[in-house]
Formats: structure tokens, C-alpha cells, sequence
């Protein structure tokens, strides 16, 4: 996993699903902070505002926004990868991709010391559902 110089600052801003679920992206001068919030309109999640999100690329060559959702370094984790929308299906997004474009696809990974619950330990995460760029 290669850390890589952050995430598009074009990519910032409020992403929603289809179940109403929220996240936003926040460019600040300590990085990108996360919130997510089941709607648009109510407060976020417990322990999921304006948390650190780091940003990476995966094996495949896949750009994703990790949260840690629980103890740093031991997790839960929280991952977002961005993707691009084509005639094709789905594409690994470069950093220049219009956010009308893009689409998030959230994962979660088990925290070292969790057990294998149906929720990963992140159970605010579920049901997994695309985000689709709102607004800055």
C-alpha cells in the first residue's frame, strides 16, 4: 500500500447515496477531515466527525480515502475508492477526473481486535452504497 500526496482538492465536498447516508470531504491545513451523517440534514455519526482521512493506493493501482474508524493503526478502517463512470463500467479515477464523473465506493476492514460481526466493528458504514458528488 503507497502512500500517496493527498487527495484532489476537487474531490472535497459532500458526497451522498442513495439511502440518504453523507459524507464530506474536508480540505483543511492539517489534510482531508471526514464526517459522515445518515442524512444530509442530521448530525454525523458518533466518533465519525472530522476525522483524518489518509490517502493511498492500492496494488491495483486504485486511489482510496482511509478513515481510521476506531484506535489508530489497529482500526476499524473506512474506505472510500474513487472510481470513474464509463461506457466500459467502472475505471481507476485519475486525479484530474471531473466529480460529475466520479463515484466513491466505501469498504470497511475489521479492526485487530474485533470479531467478525456482521458490521466490522464501523455498523454507521452499512449498508455499503455508492456516494455520488453533491456540492463543495
Amino acid at each position: 500500500m503507497e502512500r500517496i500526496p493527498g487527495w484532489p482538492s476537487a474531490w472535497a465536498g459532500t458526497w451522498v447515496a442513495p439511502d440518504g447516508k453523507t459524507v464530506r470531504l474536508i480540505h483543511e491545513d492539517c489534510g482531508i477531515t471526514v464526517t459522515v451523517s445518515p442524512d444530509p440534514d442530521q448530525p454525523p455519526y458518533q466518533g465519525v466527525e472530522r476525522v483524518p482521512g489518509t490517502c493511498h493506493v492500492d496494488e491495483q493501482g486504485r486511489r482510496y480515502l482511509e478513515v481510521e474508524a476506531g484506535v489508530p493503526g489497529i482500526g476499524p478502517t473506512y474506505r472510500l475508492y474513487a472510481a470513474v463512470e464509463g461506457v466500459a463500467g467502472l475505471s481507476i479515477a485519475p486525479a484530474d477526473v471531473d466529480v460529475d464523473r466520479l463515484v466513491l465506493h466505501p469498504s470497511t476492514s475489521i479492526g485487530l481486535y474485533d470479531d467478525w460481526e456482521d458490521d466490522l466493528g464501523v455498523p454507521w458504514a452499512y449498508p455499503l452504497e455508492s456516494l455520488r458528488w453533491q456540492a463543495k
